[in-house]
C-alpha cells in the first residue's frame, strides 16, 4: 500500500474497500480518489479527460475509472505486480517518480484503475498548474525554485522513455507558449530547455 508522507486515508475503511474492489475486478493495482484535504469534494490535483480538466469528484462519475491511478497517494498493488513493473526509480525523487512508474504499469498491460468509492486526502496541488488558452491547456510551473529544478529535469528524462516520446514535441510547444506567450519570460523557457536536456541525458545531479 503505497503513499507519500503528506496525505492520509480519508477514514478507517479505505484499505478494506480497495481490497474488495481489487479482488472483484481482478486488478493488478487500484487507487482511491485523491481529494483536497481541506475540501474533500474537490480533487487535490486536476484530472485531464480529453481537452477538459476535472476538479471535483462529482465530475468523475460514481464507480470506477479504468487505466487512471495516482500511485503515490494510497495506491494498492498486488505483490506480483511489482515483479512485472518494478519499484519507483530513486533517481527521480522527488518529482516524476510516480509518472514513470505509471508509464511502466500502462506498458505492462496489467489492469488497474481508480475506485470512486473511497478517498485519500492530500494537500491541494492544483496551484502549480497554470491555465492558458482559456483553460484548455495547462503548464506546470511550481513557485519554488527547487521544485522547478526537479520537476523539469525529471520530466526531460520521462519524455525520452518509450511510451512518452510522442508527447515530447508537444511539450516544447506548450511550454514555449506558456513561458514566452503567457508569462513573458524567455529566460525561464531557456532554463526549462536546459533542465529538460539534463534529464534526457540522465544527469541526475542534486540541486
Amino acid at each position: 500500500w503505497l503513499a507519500d508522507d503528506d496525505g492520509r486515508p480519508a477514514d478507517e475503511n479505505v484499505l478494506a474497500i480497495l481490497l474488495e474492489e481489487a479482488e472483484k475486478r481482478d486488478l493488478a493495482e487500484i487507487s482511491p480518489v485523491v481529494s483536497n484535504i481541506d475540501a474533500p469534494d474537490k480533487l487535490a490535483f486536476p484530472l485531464r479527460r480529453g481537452l477538459t480538466w476535472k476538479r471535483s469528484q462529482a465530475e468523475l462519475g460514481i464507480d470506477f475509472l479504468p487505466g487512471i491511478a495516482s500511485l503515490m497517494n494510497g495506491a494498492l498493488f498486488r505483490a506480483s505486480t511489482l515483479d512485472v513493473v518494478g519499484v519507483p526509480d530513486l533517481r527521480l525523487f522527488f518529482r516524476g517518480d510516480e509518472v514513470e512508474l505509471h508509464r511502466r504499469l500502462v506498458r505492462s498491460g496489467l489492469p488497474f484503475g481508480t475506485s470512486l468509492k473511497t478517498k485519500y486526502l492530500h494537500p491541494d496541488g492544483s496551484d502549480e498548474f497554470k491555465p492558458m488558452l482559456g483553460g484548455k491547456f495547462h503548464a506546470q510551473d511550481p513557485e519554488n525554485e527547487v521544485k522547478r529544478y526537479y520537476t523539469y529535469r525529471n520530466r526531460g528524462y520521462l519524455l525520452s522513455q518509450p511510451g512518452m516520446r510522442k508527447i515530447g514535441a508537444l511539450e516544447i510547444v506548450r511550454f514555449g507558449l506558456y513561458f514566452v506567450g503567457v508569462k513573458r519570460d524567455p529566460k525561464a523557457f531557456l532554463q526549462w530547455l536546459k533542465l529538460v536536456r539534463q534529464g534526457r541525458a540522465e544527469k541526475f545531479y542534486r540541486y
